[in-house]
């Protein structure tokens, strides 16, 4: 935008007010921001005065237009001739003098909104608009005394967190000098609305449109005093952070600028490092990009995906050798990555290496069944090599997962042409005709490691009778599985939402929004979508067992069990089903049969850690405590740094009588993840099983400062304090837990009577114990007077005892009041 903007000339007023100093500063950061942000994507706008026009500029010095009363005009280059042209400027009539100097001007004026000198600045307000967006309006005097104000609002929808935002609307009053643009009267008013098209799915959306697909449907009343606009950013978190939000938005170029600002703060960052990698190889600067993944790997040497898109940035570059590489590396780091071994097979294909790629897609589709690219791109080379059968299966595994990959009925069809099956071809070229008409040769496309989610490629087609729906709904199915996998819920719902809408026959968008449902909690609404999803395709095995996994969480455990068993029958290698299916057994007390289905998932999916936990946890419900710690520690070997494994351990050594082991693990679950208080609280318990009453309540102290709210911590405070022989620490825990939890009145009234005999205040101790007596605590068979009296034993025998403990011991056994 720079290239074609002049300055304002003005005279900046000296002394500013503090606010209007960061008032001055926020303005000026925000119109360089606005600035350099529509320099770099496809910046429109629309003009109502000094004439009513439209402006249109795509970045990197690409064309201009503008259209208003006169006609359409463009040139390919900003610099070059104005033409009267409805082609962007590829053919058209040179236009007049007077001509090309309005059509200037209109540039120049548009140009300088952004080069405003933000000087005595007033903050007007800030108010949400109708549709998602939240705005700030600023006024800056004229520097004509008989000029309109410069009115400036920028705007930003409300799920953008960025504090920089851009200028919308602009208006004041300016006039052309020359070449220059200077302040004009009340006569020279100008007035523009700003914003950009962004490219998706092959298509050009409008910002408003775009931010409608990324608004949150459905979500709570903004909280305004949240979002705010700032200054530039002051760190490398804060331009890795306004560099992903530019590149979301389309602005490449802006996004690589901030990373490269954020590295120069940072050189170590690794996340700037990976994300202007992505940036450049999305701009097709490769060697620029395989620099930049080639610095994160060095960074973090140990992150399968930087190597799978630095071997996609080399497949790109045409170095079949390094792809390969990188690839297999990043396999070799996460064996589980599908995507690599998809990546790796496209590119040991290209080199003629078939069995090498028949290989991979083998792995690719064993780690992910559902991928119905996968099954067609094995199919095509299983064609090639004159296996037309094992063809034929896998591309009708393809069109079972998607019923309108139309590449896939292509490729059947020809190989059942090739096995002399002509009624049969004919009828799968039809149906590839049907879903796209313009159906050219097929090639596979890596995908990148930043979507997870790799999609069947399709050659380039165009709109067809019924076709567009499809593909719109496959436009948005594609935007909520990144919304999925990036965390955004609502956004991701909305999406498929959408594409249902568009195809409301669309069995994976059901089943997608089916599993949102349940990791938003609405239980009910994730079942009616699975239950969907089923009806529509009776052999969808995920969604059975999705399904399954939503009814457990119902505790509907005899139709969790149900949907597990017809997912397994449908396919009995799916080691999740198993898994499922044994943790809905282990809820309903079938410890055996959980173990059995825990069993067959681990020989399915020897390295899925859960497995081995969830069978330790059955194997120490039936006491079979060795065999729990064994599985426990087989998790642990898988998976060292989860610390829920080493508390199951833990657990399993508490209840075999380890004290010693259960501090060790605990200590490691502490050293993972030292914000949870249950672990302080169990080791805090061992530790008091030692004696060690100091250590246990510095523990127990700990659990309650990450959780002040929970009345038992106080409570085995209490105790801890009790035989620590600090008889009024006991009562004060006593207290609290009695305030906190009054439910469990019996049992904390037995340490508080405990501490006020210690303490010597006998007659409220008395009082406590003839009061509570015979009560019982809760379900428990077990009363009050037998937990006091199992105290007072164990006090005894570490030697603490009191003169009154006898005249208690009576009162508490005596069936009427003691003397």
């Amino acid at each position: 935008m720079n290239r074609s903007c002049v300055g304002l000339v003005g005279i900046s007023v000296l002394i500013l007010s503090a606010s209007e100093a960061q008032d001055a500063k926020i303005v000026a950061d925000n119109l360089e921001y606005s600035r350099e942000f529509y320099s770099g994507v496809h910046f429109s706008t629309i003009a109502t005065l000094p004439g009513s026009f439209a402006y249109d500029r795509y970045p990197d010095g690409g064309p201009e237009r503008i259209r208003c009363d006169e006609g359409t005009f463009a040139r390919k280059q900003h610099g070059q001739p104005w033409l009267k042209s409805e082609d962007w400027g590829e053919s058209g009539r040179p236009v007049d003098k007077q001509t090309a100097r309005k059509l200037n001007g209109w540039v120049r004026l548009i140009g300088a909104a952004f080069t405003v000198v933000p000087s005595d600045v007033k903050f007007v307000d800030k108010s949400q608009q109708e549709g998602g967006r939240v705005q700030w309006r600023f006024e800056i005097p004229s520097k004509d005394p008989k000029g309109l104000p410069t009115r400036l609002r920028f705007a930003k929808p409300i799920y953008d967190k960025n504090e920089n935002v851009l200028l919308h609307e602009f208006s004041g009053s300016f006039r052309l000098d020359g070449d220059k643009v200077v302040a004009g009267s009340a006569t020279d008013a100008v007035k523009f609305s700003f914003g950009y098209l962004i490219s998706a799915g092959g298509f050009e959306l409008s910002e408003r449109a775009w931010e409608d697909l990324e608004t949150p449907k459905g979500q709570k009343p903004t909280d305004l005093s949240a979002l705010n606009i700032g200054p530039r950013p002051k760190d490398a978190a804060g331009y890795l952070d306004r560099g992903k939000a530019r590149g979301f938005n389309g602005d490449l170029n802006g996004a690589i600028a901030d990373f490269s600002r954020a590295i120069e703060l940072d050189p170590k960052s690794v996340s700037a490092f990976y994300s202007r990698g992505i940036a450049n190889m999305e701009k097709r600067n490769l060697d620029a990009a395989i620099s930049d993944l080639s610095r994160a790997i060095e960074l973090s040497p140990n992150t399968a995906d930087y190597y799978n898109d630095r071997g996609l940035a080399k497949l790109r570059k045409g170095d079949k050798d390094g792809a390969i590489a990188d690839f297999t590396r990043s396999i070799e780091l996460d064996p589980k990555n599908a995507l690599a071994y998809r990546n790796r097979a496209l590119v040991r294909n290209m080199k003629k290496d078939t069995d090498g790629a028949l290989a991979d897609y083998d792995h690719a589709i064993e780690l992910d069944p559902r991928n119905a690219a996968a099954f067609n791109s094995r199919g095509d080379i299983k064609k090639s090599k004159g296996d037309l059968d094992g063809a034929i299966a896998d591309f009708t595994s393809a069109i079972e997962l998607n019923s309108k990959l139309a590449i896939a009925y292509k490729n059947r069809g020809e190989a059942k042409q090739a096995k002399g099956d002509a009624a049969g071809a004919k009828e799968d070229f039809k149906r590839a005709g049907e879903l796209d008409p313009e159906l050219m040769s097929q090639q596979s496309v890596a995908n990148s490691g930043s979507n997870r989610a790799a999609s069947a490629s399709q050659a380039a087609s165009s709109p067809h009778k019924g076709g567009p729906n499809l593909k719109q709904a496959e436009r948005y199915y594609e935007s909520g599985l990144k919304k999925q996998q990036a965390g955004n819920l609502d956004g991701a719902i909305a999406d498929y939402t959408q594409a249902i809408k568009f195809n409301p026959n669309y069995t994976e968008a059901y089943n997608n929004r089916g599993n949102i449902k349940g990791a938003k909690e609405d239980h009910d609404g994730a079942i009616a979508d699975l239950s969907r999803a089923i009806e529509l395709d009776p052999k969808h095995t995920i969604s059975y067992n999705n399904r399954g996994v939503q009814r457990q969480e119902k505790h509907d455990l005899e139709g969790a069990i149900a949907d597990f068993n017809h997912a397994i029958e449908l396919n009995p290698q799916y080691a999740k089903a198993y898994y499922n299916r044994g943790n809905a057994k282990d809820d309903k007390g079938d410890h055996d049969g959980a173990i059995a289905d825990f069993n067959r998932a681990i020989e399915l999916d020897p390295k899925y850690a859960y497995s081995y936990n969830n069978r330790g946890n059955a194997k120490k419900a039936k006491g079979d405590f060795d065999g729990a710690i064994a599985d426990f520690t087989r998790a642990i070997e898988l998976a060292p740094q989860d610390a829920r494994f080493y508390f199951s351990r833990a657990g399993a050594k508490f209840a075999g009588g380890d004290v010693d082991g259960v501090i060790a693990d605990l200590d490691r679950v502490i050293e993972l993840n030292d914000k949870e208080p249950v672990p302080y609280a169990v080791r805090g318990d061992a530790y008091a099983k030692k004696k060690q009453y100091d250590a246990a309540i510095k523990d127990v102290q700990k659990a309650i400062k990450l959780d002040p709210k929970d009345g038992d911590y106080y409570l085995s405070l209490a105790r801890y304090q009790l035989f620590n022989r600090k008889p009024r620490e006991t009562i004060a825990a006593s207290l609290k837990a009695l305030k906190l939890s009054p439910d469990k009145a019996v049992i904390i009234k037995t340490k508080l009577a405990d501490g006020y005999l210690f303490d010597n205040q006998f007659d409220k101790a008395k009082a406590i114990y003839l009061e509570n007596k015979d009560a019982k605590l809760g379900d428990s068979k077990q009363t009050f007077s037998q937990v006091v009296l199992d105290d007072f034993n164990e006090l005894q025998a570490a030697g603490i005892t009191h003169p009154d403990m006898e005249k208690i011991k009576a009162l508490l056994t005596s069936k009427t009041e003691a003397p």
